[in-house]
């Protein structure tokens, strides 16, 4: 036999002097009866148990990496209804069929997000799938190198990514096998197009190249070559029959060995000193209000969700709040028992009392995977970045709730600190604008009374003057062209930011992607 909590004993060295204090003093039978259920509910918190054999279990989970590729040309659709859709059903069902293997997921396109840590639990990897939106993704091109350093990155002596793309922009392909061999990665490239290829769209008209040729997306050839040359496997994703194939070679080039582990296991018996302290407490106690003498177990070892006045606070708080109390709501919150529901109580209560840094204090410490719940703290954490007009701050934060689902009120936000992100650039753009046309002013009174001075002299003198004078406000006129070109693009940049901030890096210097 074990204690599986020994420490817990430490407990009767204090219980042993009060005992002892109350033996000098005249006490009641009830009293020692009490002082034995105590010793016996110790004994319980301990948790004596019985000792089995070890026994001997298996595991044999596989780790995968799956990169999803979400640029443009993956809304072509010579794979039906289209070569990203199709992808998306593709993993899904490779994700049922290794029901207990684990799976890292990344989307990418120019840059690289993961978008599922490494789990084995499917039901999160396809809801993370579903929340990725290509509507807000604004990169447009694909880079193997980037997902290739990405990937390298994570803690997996061996690497098998698997791969959906139609293909990359890298020409260099000795590098991408440099880098693949170097960090033990073993790709298994689904090629997502067709041979034929298909025409590519862009605002419901077909894009064409400087030739003004039709662009066709079709599968890029270097895949096979990376793929040989790599010794990893390519498929052609003509149906998703394709993915059993895959499924196959996966379980066939796994490493699982059946590691076996040694657990110990135990019979828990803490079930009979249980029993003992509540007939003991039952024959001591007449009264309720004897039930003070069980007060210290509150400190033993039991998780509990609430401690016994949290009724008490919680019924105080939530009549604060009701009377628009909000600032003693929130100090009535923080003494219940911390949990993500009294912190975001409380963080709600600052929120509403307008005390925005206290309430971003107690929003940035909650910590929880519900993905519904992370989502309203990250909406609430860029209100009160808002509110402390950290307009960069609470942009991000709006960006990372749209990442976990759709969102209209963020995305409102989000819209409304682009516009006025905009009007704040054309003030700025409007005061300098003013002070040149201020500067050029003071400038044509400067040459109208040069001009008024020199009308004694020759006129050739006066001709070199103009043409002088020609040349600059040629200079001018350049200026100004230059600083329309300037306010144009300001234009065009409107609305440009949606979402996914790393996955958009760089957007704005991308050239023809497809």
């Amino acid at each position: 036999m074990t204690l599986l909590n020994p420490w817990v004993l430490l407990g009767l060295i204090p219980l042993y002097f009060i005992y002892k204090k109350h033996i000098n003093t005249e006490v009641k039978r009830q009293v020692y009866i009490l002082y034995l259920a105590l010793f016996f509910m110790m004994i319980t918190a301990s948790r004596p148990a019985l000792t089995h054999n070890k026994i001997d279990q298996k595991f044999n989970a596989e780790d995968y990496i799956i990169a999803l590729d979400a640029s443009y040309s993956m809304q072509a659709n010579d794979l039906k209804p289209s070569r990203y859709i199709l992808a998306k059903k593709a993993i899904k069902k490779l994700l049922k069929l290794h029901p207990k293997d684990r799976f890292t997921l990344f989307a990418f396109t120019s840059n690289a997000l993961l978008i599922s840590p490494p789990t084995t639990d499917t039901a999160l990897g396809m809801q993370a799938l579903n929340t990725l939106n290509p509507n807000y993704i604004l990169t447009k091109s694909t880079s193997l190198l980037h997902l290739f350093e990405s990937v390298a990155k994570l803690s997996l002596q061996k690497k098998k990514l698997i791969i959906f793309s139609d293909g990359g922009d890298e020409h260099n392909l000795g590098e991408l096998v440099n880098l693949l061999k170097k960090n033990n990665i073993t790709p298994y490239i689904v090629a997502m197009a067709t041979n034929k290829g298909a025409v590519l769209k862009k605002d419901g008209k077909y894009i064409k190249d400087k030739h003004a040729a039709l662009v066709v997306s079709r599968i890029n050839p270097m895949l096979k070559d990376l793929v040989h040359a790599s010794h990893g496997k390519y498929y052609e994703l003509t149906s998703l029959n394709i993915i059993n194939k895959l499924s196959d070679d996966l379980r066939e080039d796994a490493n699982k060995k059946n590691l076996t582990i040694k657990v110990q296991s135990y019979q828990e018996l803490f079930a009979i000193p249980l029993a003992i302290a509540l007939f003991l407490y039952f024959i001591a106690v007449t009264k309720i209000h004897q039930l003070y003498i069980f007060l210290p177990l509150i400190l033993l070892p039991y998780r509990a969700d609430a401690a016994l006045l949290d009724f008490y606070h919680l019924a105080n708080a939530n009549k604060d709040f009701k009377h628009k109390q909000y600032h003693q709501s929130a100090l009535n919150f923080t003494k219940v028992s911390p949990s993500v529901a009294s912190y975001y109580n409380i963080a709600t209560s600052y929120y509403k009392a307008g005390e925005y840094k206290n309430a971003l204090r107690y929003f940035t410490q909650i910590k929880t995977a519900h993905i519904k719940t992370k989502q309203a703290i990250l909406y609430d954490i860029a209100n009160c970045a808002v509110h402390l007009k950290k307009y960069d701050t609470a942009k991000d934060y709006y960006i990372r709730a749209l990442a976990l689902g759709e969102d209209k009120d963020a995305l409102y936000n989000l819209h409304l600190l682009e516009k006025r992100r905009l009007k704040t650039s054309k003030n700025v753009a409007k005061k300098e604008s003013s002070k040149k046309q201020k500067n050029k002013n003071k400038t044509k009174q400067k040459q109208k009374k040069s001009q008024s001075k020199s009308k004694g002299s020759s006129s050739s003198n006066r001709k070199s003057i103009q043409s002088t004078n020609g040349q600059g406000g040629n200079k001018k006129k350049q200026k100004s062209i230059l600083f329309v070109k300037q306010k144009n693009q300001q234009n065009k940049y409107k609305m440009a930011y949606k979402a996914y901030k790393i996955i958009n890096k760089g957007y704005a210097n991308e050239k023809e992607p497809w």
